[in-house]
Protein backbone atom coordinates (compact mmCIF):
# COMPACT_ATOMS: atom_id res chain seq x y z
CA UNK A 1 0.00 0.00 0.00
CA UNK A 2 1.92 3.40 -1.00
CA UNK A 3 -0.07 6.10 0.61
CA UNK A 4 -0.26 10.01 -1.06
CA UNK A 5 2.52 12.23 -1.23
CA UNK A 6 4.02 12.97 2.39
CA UNK A 7 2.16 10.53 4.14
CA UNK A 8 3.72 7.69 6.01
CA UNK A 9 3.27 3.94 4.65
CA UNK A 10 2.34 1.58 7.43
CA UNK A 11 4.80 -1.29 7.94
CA UNK A 12 4.03 -4.66 9.78
CA UNK A 13 7.01 -6.63 11.67
CA UNK A 14 6.92 -10.30 12.71
CA UNK A 15 8.88 -12.08 14.85
CA UNK A 16 9.54 -15.71 15.38
CA UNK A 17 11.33 -16.37 18.59
CA UNK A 18 12.66 -19.95 17.42
CA UNK A 19 14.23 -22.56 18.73
CA UNK A 20 17.79 -21.56 16.30
CA UNK A 21 17.13 -18.28 15.40
CA UNK A 22 15.67 -15.37 16.46
CA UNK A 23 14.10 -14.00 12.94
CA UNK A 24 12.43 -10.62 12.45
CA UNK A 25 11.26 -10.01 8.95
CA UNK A 26 9.24 -6.50 8.05
CA UNK A 27 6.01 -6.69 5.94
CA UNK A 28 3.78 -4.14 3.83
CA UNK A 29 0.24 -4.50 4.20
CA UNK A 30 0.10 -6.86 1.27
CA UNK A 31 2.50 -8.96 2.87
CA UNK A 32 5.64 -8.10 0.54
CA UNK A 33 8.71 -8.61 2.98
CA UNK A 34 11.10 -5.53 2.61
CA UNK A 35 14.05 -6.18 4.74
CA UNK A 36 14.83 -9.04 7.87
CA UNK A 37 17.09 -9.40 10.85
CA UNK A 38 18.35 -12.41 12.84
CA UNK A 39 20.50 -13.50 15.44
CA UNK A 40 21.38 -16.63 17.55
CA UNK A 41 18.83 -17.91 19.94
CA UNK A 42 21.41 -17.43 23.14
CA UNK A 43 20.96 -21.02 24.80
CA UNK A 44 23.86 -21.94 26.98
CA UNK A 45 24.34 -25.35 26.94
CA UNK A 46 26.31 -27.69 29.73
CA UNK A 47 25.99 -31.31 30.85
CA UNK A 48 22.68 -30.85 32.71
CA UNK A 49 20.52 -29.30 29.77
CA UNK A 50 19.96 -26.04 27.59
CA UNK A 51 18.68 -22.61 28.99
CA UNK A 52 19.16 -19.08 28.94
CA UNK A 53 18.94 -16.05 30.53
CA UNK A 54 15.61 -14.01 30.12
CA UNK A 55 17.04 -10.18 29.62
CA UNK A 56 19.57 -11.54 27.01
CA UNK A 57 16.97 -13.12 24.99
CA UNK A 58 14.82 -9.99 25.81
CA UNK A 59 18.14 -7.53 24.66
CA UNK A 60 18.33 -9.95 21.09
CA UNK A 61 14.39 -9.69 20.08
CA UNK A 62 14.92 -5.86 20.43
CA UNK A 63 18.00 -5.85 18.71
CA UNK A 64 16.94 -7.58 15.96
CA UNK A 65 13.47 -6.11 15.76
CA UNK A 66 15.21 -2.76 15.56
CA UNK A 67 17.74 -3.77 13.16
CA UNK A 68 15.17 -5.34 10.73
CA UNK A 69 13.16 -1.95 10.96
CA UNK A 70 15.87 -0.06 9.85
CA UNK A 71 16.33 -2.43 6.49
CA UNK A 72 12.81 -2.29 5.99
CA UNK A 73 12.82 1.84 6.26
CA UNK A 74 15.91 1.87 3.96
CA UNK A 75 14.45 -0.70 1.14
CA UNK A 76 11.40 1.35 1.41
CA UNK A 77 13.32 4.74 0.63
CA UNK A 78 15.47 2.86 -1.59
CA UNK A 79 12.13 2.12 -3.36
CA UNK A 80 10.74 5.43 -3.70
CA UNK A 81 13.75 6.55 -5.10
CA UNK A 82 13.46 4.27 -7.96
CA UNK A 83 9.60 4.55 -8.73
CA UNK A 84 8.89 8.41 -7.39
CA UNK A 85 8.67 10.81 -4.39
CA UNK A 86 6.53 10.66 -1.46
CA UNK A 87 7.19 6.84 0.36
CA UNK A 88 8.21 6.45 3.99
CA UNK A 89 7.47 4.14 6.42
CA UNK A 90 6.42 3.62 10.06
CA UNK A 91 6.68 0.64 12.06
CA UNK A 92 2.58 0.16 12.69
CA UNK A 93 2.33 -3.21 14.40
CA UNK A 94 4.40 -5.96 15.45
CA UNK A 95 3.58 -9.75 16.47
CA UNK A 96 5.59 -12.24 17.76
CA UNK A 97 5.11 -16.35 17.58
CA UNK A 98 7.98 -18.61 18.66
CA UNK A 99 7.92 -21.81 20.56
CA UNK A 100 6.05 -23.34 23.40
CA UNK A 101 6.56 -24.73 26.55
CA UNK A 102 9.72 -22.70 27.66
CA UNK A 103 8.88 -19.73 29.37
CA UNK A 104 9.71 -17.15 32.42
CA UNK A 105 8.98 -16.90 35.96
CA UNK A 106 8.92 -13.58 37.24
CA UNK A 107 7.74 -12.63 41.46
CA UNK A 108 5.31 -10.64 42.62
CA UNK A 109 7.98 -7.15 41.73
CA UNK A 110 7.76 -8.21 38.15
CA UNK A 111 11.73 -9.80 38.61
CA UNK A 112 12.75 -13.05 36.37
CA UNK A 113 13.24 -15.60 39.10
CA UNK A 114 14.97 -18.21 37.16
CA UNK A 115 16.41 -19.53 33.44
CA UNK A 116 14.55 -20.17 30.48
CA UNK A 117 14.90 -24.40 29.84
CA UNK A 118 14.65 -25.09 25.84
CA UNK A 119 11.56 -26.95 25.12
CA UNK A 120 13.12 -30.43 24.96
CA UNK A 121 15.11 -30.00 28.16
CA UNK A 122 14.64 -32.99 30.33
CA UNK A 123 14.80 -31.02 33.79
CA UNK A 124 11.24 -31.78 35.20
CA UNK A 125 9.38 -32.90 37.21
CA UNK A 126 6.47 -34.99 35.38
CA UNK A 127 6.87 -37.68 38.13
CA UNK A 128 5.38 -35.42 40.73
CA UNK A 129 2.28 -34.27 38.05
CA UNK A 130 1.69 -37.78 38.19
CA UNK A 131 1.61 -38.51 41.50
CA UNK A 132 -0.24 -35.50 42.60
CA UNK A 133 -2.61 -34.83 39.84
CA UNK A 134 -2.89 -38.46 38.55
CA UNK A 135 -1.59 -39.21 34.54
CA UNK A 136 -5.29 -39.57 33.26
CA UNK A 137 -6.35 -36.34 34.70
CA UNK A 138 -3.34 -34.39 33.26
CA UNK A 139 -4.14 -36.17 29.66
CA UNK A 140 -7.73 -35.00 29.72
CA UNK A 141 -7.24 -31.65 30.65
CA UNK A 142 -3.99 -30.40 30.16
CA UNK A 143 -4.24 -32.26 25.90
CA UNK A 144 0.14 -33.24 26.42
CA UNK A 145 1.55 -36.45 26.77
CA UNK A 146 2.64 -36.08 30.44
CA UNK A 147 7.01 -36.32 30.62
CA UNK A 148 9.08 -33.04 31.11
CA UNK A 149 8.16 -31.53 28.00
CA UNK A 150 4.90 -29.59 29.61
CA UNK A 151 5.75 -26.18 31.19
CA UNK A 152 4.06 -27.71 34.36
CA UNK A 153 7.10 -30.12 34.34
CA UNK A 154 9.65 -27.45 34.05
CA UNK A 155 8.29 -25.29 36.33
CA UNK A 156 8.13 -27.76 39.36
CA UNK A 157 11.71 -28.75 38.07
CA UNK A 158 12.76 -25.37 38.55
CA UNK A 159 11.26 -25.11 42.30
CA UNK A 160 14.11 -27.53 42.93
CA UNK A 161 16.79 -26.50 41.51
CA UNK A 162 15.95 -22.59 42.34
CA UNK A 163 14.11 -22.54 45.31
CA UNK A 164 13.03 -18.84 44.77
CA UNK A 165 10.77 -19.75 41.60
CA UNK A 166 8.12 -20.68 44.28
CA UNK A 167 7.18 -17.21 44.64
CA UNK A 168 6.61 -16.82 41.24
CA UNK A 169 3.18 -14.94 40.18
CA UNK A 170 3.16 -15.18 36.36
CA UNK A 171 4.42 -17.31 33.60
CA UNK A 172 5.11 -15.56 30.36
CA UNK A 173 5.64 -17.93 27.14
CA UNK A 174 8.59 -16.92 24.78
CA UNK A 175 6.71 -14.84 22.55
CA UNK A 176 4.66 -13.37 25.25
CA UNK A 177 8.02 -12.38 27.03
CA UNK A 178 9.19 -10.91 23.84
CA UNK A 179 6.29 -8.74 23.66
CA UNK A 180 6.32 -7.91 27.62
CA UNK A 181 10.17 -6.58 26.86
CA UNK A 182 9.22 -4.46 24.17
CA UNK A 183 6.66 -2.62 26.08
CA UNK A 184 3.37 -4.44 25.94
CA UNK A 185 1.06 -6.37 28.66
CA UNK A 186 0.26 -9.28 27.28
CA UNK A 187 -2.26 -11.98 28.18
CA UNK A 188 -1.94 -15.64 27.97
CA UNK A 189 -2.56 -16.39 24.67
CA UNK A 190 -4.16 -19.39 23.89
CA UNK A 191 -2.44 -21.78 21.72
CA UNK A 192 0.92 -21.05 24.20
CA UNK A 193 -0.74 -21.48 27.18
CA UNK A 194 -2.20 -24.93 25.55
CA UNK A 195 1.59 -26.04 25.39
CA UNK A 196 1.80 -25.33 29.14
CA UNK A 197 -0.56 -28.22 31.05
CA UNK A 198 -1.62 -25.59 33.35
CA UNK A 199 -4.63 -25.08 30.74
CA UNK A 200 -7.98 -26.69 30.75
CA UNK A 201 -8.22 -27.10 26.87
CA UNK A 202 -11.21 -28.05 26.27
CA UNK A 203 -12.87 -25.36 28.23
CA UNK A 204 -9.85 -22.75 27.31
CA UNK A 205 -9.70 -21.82 31.24
CA UNK A 206 -6.76 -21.80 33.57
CA UNK A 207 -6.56 -25.41 35.51
CA UNK A 208 -7.51 -24.88 38.88
CA UNK A 209 -5.69 -28.07 40.52
CA UNK A 210 -2.71 -27.07 38.26
CA UNK A 211 -2.29 -23.97 39.79
CA UNK A 212 -2.55 -25.36 43.05
CA UNK A 213 0.30 -27.78 42.64
CA UNK A 214 2.40 -24.82 41.45
CA UNK A 215 1.87 -22.57 44.37
CA UNK A 216 -0.07 -19.64 42.46
CA UNK A 217 -2.67 -18.87 39.28
CA UNK A 218 0.61 -18.31 36.84
CA UNK A 219 -1.59 -17.47 33.77
CA UNK A 220 -2.88 -13.96 32.90
CA UNK A 221 -6.06 -13.83 31.05
CA UNK A 222 -6.67 -16.31 28.38
CA UNK A 223 -6.35 -14.37 24.65
CA UNK A 224 -6.50 -14.64 21.19
CA UNK A 225 -4.11 -14.54 18.97
CA UNK A 226 -4.05 -11.17 17.08
CA UNK A 227 -5.12 -9.25 20.84
CA UNK A 228 -3.69 -5.64 20.77
CA UNK A 229 -1.15 -6.02 24.22
CA UNK A 230 -0.18 -2.55 24.10
CA UNK A 231 2.18 -0.13 22.21
CA UNK A 232 5.92 -0.81 21.99
CA UNK A 233 7.86 1.83 24.03
CA UNK A 234 10.97 1.86 26.52
CA UNK A 235 14.01 3.39 27.22
CA UNK A 236 15.63 0.09 26.12
CA UNK A 237 13.47 -0.31 22.91
CA UNK A 238 14.68 1.27 19.31
CA UNK A 239 13.11 4.72 19.16
CA UNK A 240 12.05 3.26 15.75
CA UNK A 241 9.80 0.83 17.15
CA UNK A 242 8.08 3.00 19.65
CA UNK A 243 4.17 3.79 19.29
CA UNK A 244 3.79 0.11 17.48
CA UNK A 245 0.85 -2.06 17.99
CA UNK A 246 2.09 -5.03 19.96
CA UNK A 247 0.27 -8.60 19.97
CA UNK A 248 1.34 -12.14 20.94
CA UNK A 249 1.25 -13.98 17.88
CA UNK A 250 0.80 -17.98 19.28
CA UNK A 251 3.00 -20.86 18.81
CA UNK A 252 5.06 -20.59 15.72
CA UNK A 253 3.66 -23.98 13.97
CA UNK A 254 0.18 -22.50 14.32
CA UNK A 255 1.25 -18.84 12.81
CA UNK A 256 2.69 -20.40 10.33
CA UNK A 257 0.18 -22.69 9.09
CA UNK A 258 -2.21 -19.40 9.25
CA UNK A 259 0.09 -17.89 6.81
CA UNK A 260 0.54 -20.84 4.65
CA UNK A 261 -3.21 -21.10 4.23
CA UNK A 262 -3.49 -24.63 6.21
CA UNK A 263 -6.03 -23.64 8.94
CA UNK A 264 -8.88 -25.17 6.72
CA UNK A 265 -10.49 -28.39 7.28
CA UNK A 266 -9.00 -30.97 5.74
CA UNK A 267 -5.51 -29.58 5.24
CA UNK A 268 -2.66 -31.32 6.79
CA UNK A 269 0.35 -28.58 7.80
CA UNK A 270 3.89 -30.27 7.85
CA UNK A 271 6.22 -27.82 9.52
CA UNK A 272 9.94 -28.54 8.96
CA UNK A 273 12.16 -27.30 11.58
CA UNK A 274 14.52 -28.07 14.53
CA UNK A 275 10.98 -29.59 15.61
CA UNK A 276 8.82 -31.10 12.71
CA UNK A 277 5.47 -30.96 13.41
CA UNK A 278 2.11 -32.34 11.84
CA UNK A 279 -0.61 -30.18 12.59
CA UNK A 280 -4.82 -30.60 11.51
CA UNK A 281 -7.37 -27.60 12.77
CA UNK A 282 -10.69 -28.60 13.51
CA UNK A 283 -14.02 -26.64 14.24
CA UNK A 284 -15.82 -29.51 15.23
CA UNK A 285 -16.32 -29.77 19.21
CA UNK A 286 -13.76 -31.59 21.48
CA UNK A 287 -14.17 -33.87 24.49
CA UNK A 288 -11.77 -34.34 27.57
CA UNK A 289 -12.28 -38.02 26.34
CA UNK A 290 -10.64 -37.50 23.11
CA UNK A 291 -8.16 -35.10 24.24
CA UNK A 292 -7.10 -37.70 27.01
CA UNK A 293 -6.96 -39.97 23.97
CA UNK A 294 -4.73 -38.68 21.32
CA UNK A 295 -2.75 -37.38 24.65
CA UNK A 296 -2.13 -41.04 25.56
CA UNK A 297 -1.01 -41.49 21.69
CA UNK A 298 1.54 -38.29 22.16
CA UNK A 299 -0.73 -36.47 20.07
CA UNK A 300 -1.41 -33.11 21.22
CA UNK A 301 -4.79 -31.23 21.10
CA UNK A 302 -5.29 -27.61 22.18
CA UNK A 303 -6.68 -24.29 21.22
CA UNK A 304 -4.94 -22.53 18.57
CA UNK A 305 -4.34 -18.99 16.73
CA UNK A 306 -7.99 -19.12 15.31
CA UNK A 307 -11.14 -18.36 17.72
CA UNK A 308 -13.13 -21.44 17.27
CA UNK A 309 -10.91 -23.69 16.46
CA UNK A 310 -9.06 -26.86 17.66
CA UNK A 311 -5.11 -28.32 16.48
CA UNK A 312 -4.44 -31.53 17.00
CA UNK A 313 -0.13 -31.68 16.46
CA UNK A 314 2.01 -34.39 16.22
CA UNK A 315 5.90 -34.01 16.01
CA UNK A 316 9.04 -35.25 15.74
CA UNK A 317 12.80 -33.51 16.67
CA UNK A 318 13.77 -34.25 12.80
CA UNK A 319 15.40 -31.10 12.68
CA UNK A 320 16.99 -31.73 15.75
CA UNK A 321 18.63 -34.62 14.87
CA UNK A 322 19.45 -33.76 11.32
CA UNK A 323 21.21 -30.98 13.01
CA UNK A 324 23.21 -33.54 15.13
CA UNK A 325 24.12 -36.12 12.09
CA UNK A 326 25.35 -33.46 9.85
CA UNK A 327 27.88 -32.06 12.79
CA UNK A 328 29.11 -35.98 13.28
CA UNK A 329 29.76 -35.83 9.47
CA UNK A 330 31.50 -32.53 9.31
CA UNK A 331 28.69 -30.84 7.73
CA UNK A 332 27.86 -27.81 9.79
CA UNK A 333 26.46 -24.99 7.33
CA UNK A 334 23.99 -24.57 4.94
CA UNK A 335 25.76 -25.25 2.00
CA UNK A 336 27.64 -28.52 3.29
CA UNK A 337 24.25 -29.34 4.39
CA UNK A 338 23.01 -29.17 1.18
CA UNK A 339 25.95 -31.01 -1.40
CA UNK A 340 25.80 -34.33 1.45
CA UNK A 341 21.83 -33.93 0.29
CA UNK A 342 22.54 -33.90 -3.30
CA UNK A 343 24.96 -36.65 -2.80
CA UNK A 344 22.39 -38.96 -1.03
CA UNK A 345 19.82 -37.96 -3.27
CA UNK A 346 22.03 -39.69 -6.20
CA UNK A 347 22.75 -42.80 -4.69
CA UNK A 348 21.49 -45.86 -6.45
CA UNK A 349 20.22 -47.84 -3.65
CA UNK A 350 19.44 -46.91 0.69
CA UNK A 351 21.48 -48.52 3.19
CA UNK A 352 19.50 -51.33 4.43
CA UNK A 353 20.41 -51.01 8.36
CA UNK A 354 18.78 -48.44 10.37
CA UNK A 355 20.79 -46.30 11.84
CA UNK A 356 18.32 -43.92 13.96
CA UNK A 357 16.60 -44.14 17.30
CA UNK A 358 14.27 -41.85 18.81
CA UNK A 359 13.15 -42.08 22.49
CA UNK A 360 10.62 -39.36 23.18
CA UNK A 361 12.83 -36.41 22.19
CA UNK A 362 16.09 -38.34 22.30
CA UNK A 363 17.58 -39.33 18.93
CA UNK A 364 20.10 -42.04 18.75
CA UNK A 365 22.41 -42.39 16.17
CA UNK A 366 24.70 -45.40 14.96
CA UNK A 367 27.39 -44.53 12.67
CA UNK A 368 29.02 -47.21 10.59
CA UNK A 369 32.27 -47.32 9.39
CA UNK A 370 31.77 -49.07 6.40
CA UNK A 371 28.90 -46.47 5.07
CA UNK A 372 30.17 -42.94 3.14
CA UNK A 373 28.95 -39.66 4.34
CA UNK A 374 26.34 -39.71 1.88
CA UNK A 375 25.14 -42.97 2.69
CA UNK A 376 24.68 -42.27 6.45
CA UNK A 377 22.92 -39.20 5.31
CA UNK A 378 20.77 -40.63 3.12
CA UNK A 379 19.47 -43.79 5.59
CA UNK A 380 18.95 -41.37 9.17
CA UNK A 381 16.72 -38.89 6.51
CA UNK A 382 14.72 -42.26 6.10
CA UNK A 383 14.94 -43.12 9.20
CA UNK A 384 13.73 -40.19 10.79
CA UNK A 385 11.08 -39.00 7.85
CA UNK A 386 9.74 -42.14 8.70
CA UNK A 387 9.03 -42.04 11.83
CA UNK A 388 6.13 -40.02 11.45
CA UNK A 389 4.28 -42.48 9.56
CA UNK A 390 2.63 -44.11 12.62
CA UNK A 391 1.37 -40.66 13.82
CA UNK A 392 0.07 -39.63 10.60
CA UNK A 393 -2.08 -42.64 10.95
CA UNK A 394 -3.00 -41.54 14.53
CA UNK A 395 -4.03 -38.44 12.91
CA UNK A 396 -6.35 -39.86 10.34
CA UNK A 397 -7.85 -41.80 13.10
CA UNK A 398 -8.96 -38.39 14.94
CA UNK A 399 -9.97 -36.40 12.60
CA UNK A 400 -10.10 -38.21 9.05
CA UNK A 401 -7.91 -38.48 5.58
CA UNK A 402 -6.44 -35.09 4.69
CA UNK A 403 -7.68 -33.89 1.30
CA UNK A 404 -4.44 -31.43 0.39
CA UNK A 405 -1.53 -31.28 2.68
CA UNK A 406 1.20 -28.09 2.93
CA UNK A 407 4.74 -28.55 3.43
CA UNK A 408 6.99 -25.64 4.84
CA UNK A 409 10.36 -25.10 6.53
CA UNK A 410 14.24 -24.78 6.40
CA UNK A 411 14.97 -28.49 6.39
CA UNK A 412 13.32 -28.51 2.76
CA UNK A 413 15.96 -26.67 1.04
CA UNK A 414 17.88 -30.07 1.59
CA UNK A 415 17.24 -32.45 -0.92
CA UNK A 416 17.52 -35.42 0.86
CA UNK A 417 15.05 -33.90 3.40
CA UNK A 418 12.85 -32.31 0.37
CA UNK A 419 13.32 -36.33 -1.58
CA UNK A 420 12.27 -38.04 1.39
CA UNK A 421 9.03 -35.61 1.94
CA UNK A 422 7.93 -35.74 -2.24
CA UNK A 423 7.62 -39.81 -0.99
CA UNK A 424 5.84 -39.36 1.99
CA UNK A 425 3.17 -36.93 0.32
CA UNK A 426 3.63 -37.60 -3.41
CA UNK A 427 1.19 -34.42 -4.24
CA UNK A 428 2.07 -31.93 -1.70
CA UNK A 429 2.31 -28.45 -1.84
CA UNK A 430 5.53 -26.51 -1.20
CA UNK A 431 4.73 -23.22 0.58
CA UNK A 432 6.63 -20.61 -1.28
CA UNK A 433 7.11 -18.09 2.32
CA UNK A 434 10.76 -18.40 3.48
CA UNK A 435 9.55 -17.13 6.76
CA UNK A 436 5.93 -18.22 7.33
CA UNK A 437 6.06 -17.76 11.23
CA UNK A 438 7.29 -14.75 10.85
CA UNK A 439 4.94 -13.20 7.85
CA UNK A 440 2.07 -15.04 9.85
CA UNK A 441 3.02 -13.26 13.05
CA UNK A 442 3.12 -9.80 10.74
CA UNK A 443 -0.31 -10.71 9.44
CA UNK A 444 -1.62 -11.06 13.32
CA UNK A 445 0.00 -7.89 13.98
CA UNK A 446 -1.52 -5.88 11.19
CA UNK A 447 -5.41 -7.36 12.35
CA UNK A 448 -4.38 -6.03 15.80
CA UNK A 449 -3.76 -2.32 14.68
CA UNK A 450 -6.59 -2.65 12.71
CA UNK A 451 -4.95 -2.20 9.50
CA UNK A 452 -5.76 -5.34 7.96
CA UNK A 453 -9.35 -7.53 7.72
CA UNK A 454 -9.03 -11.01 8.48
CA UNK A 455 -7.14 -13.44 5.98
CA UNK A 456 -9.61 -15.63 4.26
CA UNK A 457 -10.51 -19.28 5.63
CA UNK A 458 -9.52 -17.86 9.60
CA UNK A 459 -12.32 -16.71 12.25
CA UNK A 460 -10.62 -13.57 12.70
CA UNK A 461 -13.03 -10.42 12.31
CA UNK A 462 -11.12 -7.42 11.11
CA UNK A 463 -12.40 -3.59 12.95
CA UNK A 464 -14.52 -2.09 10.11
CA UNK A 465 -12.28 1.09 11.06
CA UNK A 466 -8.85 1.30 12.02
CA UNK A 467 -8.87 2.80 15.81
CA UNK A 468 -6.82 5.21 16.62
CA UNK A 469 -3.52 3.87 18.19
CA UNK A 470 -3.55 4.86 21.88
CA UNK A 471 -7.16 3.86 21.75
CA UNK A 472 -6.91 0.09 20.66
CA UNK A 473 -10.04 -2.25 21.12
CA UNK A 474 -9.80 -5.69 21.33
CA UNK A 475 -12.49 -8.15 19.47
CA UNK A 476 -13.30 -11.40 19.74
CA UNK A 477 -15.64 -13.33 17.23
CA UNK A 478 -18.90 -14.62 18.66
CA UNK A 479 -19.81 -18.55 18.70
CA UNK A 480 -22.38 -18.04 16.37
CA UNK A 481 -19.50 -15.91 13.85
CA UNK A 482 -17.31 -18.96 14.55
CA UNK A 483 -19.50 -21.78 13.51
CA UNK A 484 -21.13 -19.48 10.69
CA UNK A 485 -17.36 -19.18 9.30
CA UNK A 486 -16.18 -22.79 9.85
CA UNK A 487 -19.09 -23.94 7.80
CA UNK A 488 -17.37 -22.42 4.51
Amino acid sequence: MTGAAGAAENLLIGIDVGTTRVKAVVHTLDGAPLGSAAAATPWQRDRSGTELDAMELARVVREVAGAAADRGLAALAAAATANGPGRSGRIAGIGVTGMGESGVLTGPDGAVLAPVRAWHDQRGDAARVARELGEAAFLRTAGMALDDQPSLSKILGLHVTHPQTLAAQRFYSVPEWAVHCLGGEPGSELSLASRTGLLDVVTGQPWAAAAELVGAQLLATPTVAGTAAGLAGGSQVPLVLHGAVLTVAGHDHQTAALAAGAVRDGVLFDSVGTAEALLRFTAAPITADLVGSLAAQRITMGLTVVPGHYCALAGMPMGLGLERISALLGAGTAQQRAELGQAAVALARLPETALVEIVGDSVTVRLDDELTGPQLWARAVHDLVGRLDPLLDRLRDAVGDEREVIVTGGWLANPAVLAAKRRQFPRLALSDLAEAGAAGAARLAGQAAGLLPAQPGTLLEPSPEPPPSAQLATHTPSATTAMREATR
